[in-house]
């Protein structure tokens, strides 16, 4: 189990080029690179955030924690709820509003087990794509190209030149991307052992592909305990008011806990606290 603070973390300015300025990151938790279950867990701040309309080969959760934040010309995800992109599924254009918000991002490797680039890897790619074109408006333009030649999508230009080959993209498990309200959802007592002292609430946002993928909100109130049980799973948690302890080590609003697979944690409130949990089974042990 680790814990790190969000509030005592500094905002990064994102060295790629791929989408537009003005994003700058607070780095939670990253995974290992080359597998299947890579992730990037992550406090994004934007301003004037653009992205032409795309696609991934893995799986995203976008919370938006202060300010809505664009998903298409006519979709917002608006503060408080959580969108998720799968795979292989367009989105966008992305055009937010003046001003400035903070997402919670959560980018991983998806059930097609095609996994996720880390940003390195990605910096690898951006440096040899850099003597053959140029960055603009989130698409790759190759320098001499004809005008009737379209410019290519950023990140799959990046991911192309990293790999060595075309991207082929998963097909997609859903049509559009899932925007959930969780202050619609009813909070419910949790089921034990998850709820040791009739203290913890929960709400189940999602459960997604065959894979399961979960995205909780739990609530525990003051005094109460909740146990993170040990499954064969990522489980990441982002705390979104509260504060307590865990293994003897403290946590706050904007703390970000880890658990790995086959390891679990008790998490104890020394106030009323609410938390996003995300629970991403393994692929490559399945």
């Amino acid at each position: 189990m680790e814990i790190v603070h969000g509030k005592a973390m500094a905002y990064s300015d994102l060295s790629l080029k791929h989408r537009n300025k003005g994003l700058a990151f607070k780095y939670l938790f990253i995974g290992q690179e080359g597998t299947p279950e890579n992730y990037l867990f992550a406090l994004v701040r934007s301003i004037g955030f653009f992205s032409p309309r795309h696609r991934h080969n893995f799986d995203q959760f976008r919370y938006a924690y202060k300010g809505d934040i664009s998903i298409s010309p006519d979709k917002y995800a608006t503060e408080g709820e959580l969108a998720y992109h799968p795979e292989g599924v367009y989105y966008g254009p992305q055009q937010d509003s003046d001003g400035e918000r903070v997402v919670l991002i959560l980018q991983f490797g998806g059930t097609s087990g095609q996994g996720f680039l880390s940003y390195r890897q990605l910096e690898e790619g951006q440096k040899e794509l850099a003597q053959l074109g140029h960055f603009e408006g989130g698409k790759f333009y190759r320098t001499g190209r004809q005008d009737d030649d379209p410019p290519q999508d950023g990140y799959e230009a990046l991911w192309e030149k990293f790999n060595d080959r075309c991207l082929t993209y998963p097909p997609g498990r859903y049509k559009d991307p899932v925007i959930m309200s969780p202050v619609n959802y009813t909070w419910h007592p949790a089921d034990k052992p998850a709820n040791i002292d009739g203290m913890v609430f929960k709400k189940t946002l999602g459960v997604f592909t065959e894979r399961e993928t979960r995205a909780e909100m739990i609530q525990i109130k003051k005094s109460g305990r909740f146990p993170v049980t040990s499954a064969n799973a990522m489980q990441l948690i982002f705390v979104l008011s509260g504060a307590g302890e865990a293994d003897g080590q403290p946590w706050e609003e904007e703390s970000a806990i880890r658990v790995s697979p086959g390891k679990g944690v008790v998490l104890s409130a020394h106030q009323d606290t609410e938390i996003l949990l995300f629970i991403l089974p393994m692929l490559s042990q399945n």
